[in-house]
């Protein structure tokens, strides 16, 4: 298996983890705006680039294509990211559908957060269906294998078969909150929350220990890799 450091992830999102909320040219080049702690693991551990599009998907090196709360996007780049993990590509998906990510941006500002996940189309293909839950403060626990995080306020997936839709075999786990899928050739680990990649929730960290929300993903990328 490849180092984690060699791992290519293409990642998409619209939450302000890259250079942080609103920041300007001027305030990445004089070094006055620097990454949030998960992206900076992240580009640490990994061959990370964040990108807009996924034109040339399929043509591409891409180990795992990452989407984190992503922006609205067009029907040709969700299309491209079905038929790559189809093809034996590997997936992980964070989509929250009632976000509660603070935001000093005024509303309908497109630099915002997307506050609900619009990732349907693509759900749909993959048998999946994100609920919001009746229970909106709900705590669930994001288990495995080396981490537990706890995340407020998460969705919910449900399967919803469709005949004819290729080989589709999805298990939802922590209270329906996560779900584990193999698409013909590939594999996608989705869950319905994004918002435990905030720092602000982080507990304390115990001297140079890797945050459990941060190992959770590192644990996602190895579980795909296998």
């Amino acid at each position: 298996m490849d180092s984690p450091s060699s791992v290519k992830i293409q990642m998409m999102t619209s939450l302000p983890i890259i250079w942080g909320e609103g920041a300007s040219m001027e305030n990445i080049i004089s070094g006055k705006a620097s990454p949030a702690p998960i992206y900076a693991h992240w580009q640490k551990h990994y061959d990370i680039t964040a990108v807009d599009s996924f034109e040339g998907l399929e043509k591409s090196d891409t180990d795992i294509v990452l989407l984190v709360q992503p922006p609205a996007m067009d029907p040709a780049d969700l299309a491209a990211i079905d038929t790559w993990v189809r093809a034996g590509g590997n997936a992980i998906i964070l989509t929250d559908p009632q976000l509660i990510w603070p935001s000093s941006l005024p509303l309908g500002d497109k630099r915002r957060p997307l506050a609900s996940g619009l990732l349907s189309p693509i759900l749909g293909r993959w048998n999946l269906e994100l609920q919001i839950t009746d229970d909106a403060a709900r705590n669930v626990k994001l288990e495995t294998s080396g981490a537990t995080v706890t995340a407020v306020g998460v969705g919910a997936f449900k399967l919803a078969p469709r005949p004819e839709n290729g080989q589709v075999e999805c298990v939802i786990s922590a209270a329906k909150s996560m779900a584990r899928c193999k698409l013909d050739e590939g594999r996608a680990t989705l869950v319905a929350d994004a918002d435990f990649l905030n720092d602000a929730l982080w507990p304390d960290p115990v001297g140079n220990a890797t945050p459990d929300a941060a190992r959770l993903i590192d644990i996602f990328i190895a579980e795909l890799r296998k």
